[in-house]
């Protein structure tokens, strides 16, 4: 496999409906593009290259005793290490975190004398690190049918195949696979029930981008989640430059021509990297439902759920955008750096970034509700002569839990002596 297929390792869509015959497996898939668990014993790996799908049967994990912040800073140097190769031979895909230990699955491909192999590694918070043996782990696979012609490239050297599949999501006994198919009409979404059964779903995929304004078909959803909005299941669904999109589910039937209602745009000049829908404290300290929309060239945007049900039941963006941003209102956040993000546990998003400071990489917890690492810059209220104003005691405190979160302890700040 060569350096462009693993760098650009995506997808793109598909038109007819397929049949295949799942296969028991016990060999490596040739890329591990995105990966997703479907129960605590179940892990999806999508191999874009090889235009197939894999479920992985785990052996039991215990559950996590508490919730606990990963803090390996120079996690892209454990990782080198462990492979022997330099870390920019280290080329990172994706992550997801077990539902029971909460530990974290990493996939990631190893540069080494001109060959690449796929792994998908597990990272505990206190950092230990071990393989997934994909060539040894009980496996079923499902291989994708009308896939993209490596003929077809982008930038002179980027295949198509690489854009076969772009991001997975399980939901309600589906797998779903966003990516590209061989059509005129490429973007596609698939639908494959698991256990694996040999039926095959692709539905065409059409949306209207107002900052091109244009109905687009060829372009790829390139992240995505399954979520509820308004009682149904939809595909939420972000795409480069970047609109944001819903797709009921209940479209997406055989050989259906679907188009996606476009709900926001986000920012020109941009790649969407995730969709994470989670559960957090709002300001006044109840719980609500967010969706962070990660992005690689911009600050991530969170979206409050109730908002964008209003945009999924409303009109949607029709007309030319005036503005970089429009349709549902969103809170940019400051996360920089930020190569893959996954949901970790009620009280944090674990997150795979780019130092840049080092430029190394690490993995580390974002408490939700913060949306930011404080040890990641030096502000004010750093000084070791800041007085906290009675009025600031909320952020005395506020910051105290990030510094622990963090692995600061000996940093925090008593309540400033009564005068």
């Amino acid at each position: 496999m060569t350096l462009w297929r693993a760098v650009a390792a995506g997808t793109m869509g598909a038109v007819l409906v397929g049949t295949a015959v799942a296969s028991e497996l016990r060999e490596s898939p040739e890329s591990v593009s995105s990966i997703t668990f479907g129960d605590e014993r179940t892990l999806f790996v999508a191999d874009s290259h090889g235009a197939r799908v894999y479920a992985y049967q785990l052996p039991a994990m215990e559950a996590a005793s508490r919730s606990q912040a990963f803090n390996l800073r120079d996690f892209g140097s454990a990782v080198s290490s462990r492979f022997g190769v330099a870390e920019a031979n280290i080329l990172y895909h994706d992550i997801a975190v077990h539902p029971r230990s909460g530990h974290a699955y990493i996939a990631l491909s190893v540069v080494n004398d001109g060959q690449i192999e796929p792994y998908v590694i597990r990272a505990d918070p206190a950092g230990e690190l071990s393989e997934v043996g994909l060539d040894t782990v009980e496996s079923t696979s499902f291989p994708l049918s009308e896939t993209p012609d490596e003929s077809v490239v982008f930038w002179r050297d980027i295949p198509a195949t690489t854009f076969t599949i772009t991001d997975i999501d399980y939901a309600s006994g589906s797998l779903f696979i966003a990516g590209l198919s061989s059509g005129e009409f490429a973007s596609t979404l698939r639908r494959i029930s698991y256990p694996f059964e040999g039926r095959e779903s692709i539905s065409r995929i059409e949306m209207y981008h107002a900052v091109h304004n244009q109905i687009e078909t060829r372009a790829p959803i390139r992240a995505m989640a399954v979520m509820e909005l308004d009682g149904a299941e939809t595909i939420v669904a972000a795409y480069t430059c970047t609109p944001l999109v819903t797709v009921p589910v209940d479209q997406l039937v055989d050989g259906a021509r679907v188009r996606g209602k476009t709900v926001a745009e986000l920012g020109y000049g941009n790649t969407p990297l995730e969709v994470v829908p989670f559960e957090a404290m709002n300001m006044t300290g109840e719980s609500e439902s967010f969706v962070l929309v990660v992005n690689r060239e911009r600050a991530a945007d969170l979206i409050r759920l109730r908002d964008l049900e209003a945009g999924h039941l409303g009109d949607g963006l029709t007309e030319p955008s005036k503005s970089v941003k429009a349709g549902v209102p969103s809170q940019s956040t400051p996360l920089a750096g930020v190569l893959q993000m996954a949901d970790q546990d009620p009280q944090f998003l674990l997150v795979l970034q780019r130092n840049l400071d080092t430029g190394g990489v690490d993995l580390v917890s974002i408490r939700k509700g913060a949306y930011l690492r404080l040890s990641n810059f030096v502000s004010e209220y750093n000084f070791p002569d800041y007085t906290y104003s009675p009025e600031g005691a909320q952020i005395r405190q506020f910051q105290n839990m990030l510094k622990i979160d963090e692995g600061f302890p000996e940093l925090l700040r008593d309540a400033e002596p009564e005068k």
